[in-house]
C-alpha cells in the first residue's frame, strides 16, 4: 500500500469531521473511503493529531487523480502538513521521483506527453466531459492547460482534418487500424 500521512493538525480542526465531510465512513477504529473507482483508507491518532492514508499502489492515472484530489481538500480542510515519502509513484524524465503530491503536476505532464506521442498517427476517439464521442480519426496533436486538461484536440476524420475545443476533452485509442 502506499500511504501518506498529514500532521501539525491544529486542535481547533476536528480531524473526523473533516474526514466525514470528504465522504469517508467509520469502520472500526478506521475511516474507508469508497467510489465506483478508488478505495481508501485513513487511520486516524487523535493524541500525535496526524492521519495517515493508504490507497493500492495498483491504480491507473484516472484513479490517482481521484486520490489526489482527495488529499489536497484534506490538506486544505485540516490545515495540514503533509509527508507523501512513501506514495512514490514513478519518475519524471531526469530521475526526480514522482509522488501523489509532490512533483504530482509535472509526473502528470510527463504522462500525457509520452501517452499522446505514442498516439500520433493512430485512431483515437474524442470524447467531451460526458463521455459523448465528438470524433473518431487520426490522432495529430493536442493543447491541453497547466493542468494537463486537454483543451484541443485535432483528428483527420472521414470529413478531413477537424480541430475540437473543450474544457476537459478526453482522448482513446480505438485499438482499430
Amino acid at each position: 500500500m502506499l500511504s501518506v500521512k498529514l500532521h501539525s493538525i491544529f486542535a481547533n480542526h476536528s480531524i473526523e469531521e473533516a474526514l466525514m465531510k470528504q465522504g469517508f465512513k467509520k469502520r472500526g477504529e478506521n475511516y474507508i473511503y469508497k467510489n465506483s473507482k478508488i478505495q481508501v483508507e485513513a487511520e486516524a491518532d487523535f493524541i500525535d493529531r496526524t492521519v495517515e492514508i493508504s490507497f493500492s499502489p495498483q491504480l491507473n492515472l484516472e484513479e490517482y487523480k481521484a486520490v489526489h484530489h482527495l488529499l489536497v481538500e484534506l490538506i486544505k480542510e485540516l490545515d495540514a502538513q503533509c509527508d507523501d515519502s512513501e506514495s512514490l509513484l514513478g519518475y519524471l524524465s531526469e530521475g526526480t521521483g514522482a509522488y501523489i503530491l509532490t512533483n504530482w503536476d509535472q509526473w502528470v505532464s510527463f504522462l500525457q506527453e509520452a501517452k499522446f506521442r505514442t498516439l500520433e498517427g493512430k485512431k483515437v476517439r474524442v470524447l467531451d466531459e460526458a463521455g459523448k464521442e465528438l470524433a473518431a480519426g487520426m490522432f495529430v496533436n493536442y493543447s491541453a492547460d497547466v493542468f494537463s486538461n486537454i483543451k484541443e484536440c485535432t483528428v483527420i476524420t472521414l470529413f478531413g482534418e477537424r480541430t475540437y475545443k473543450g474544457d476537459n476533452l478526453k482522448v482513446e485509442a480505438t485499438n482499430e487500424w
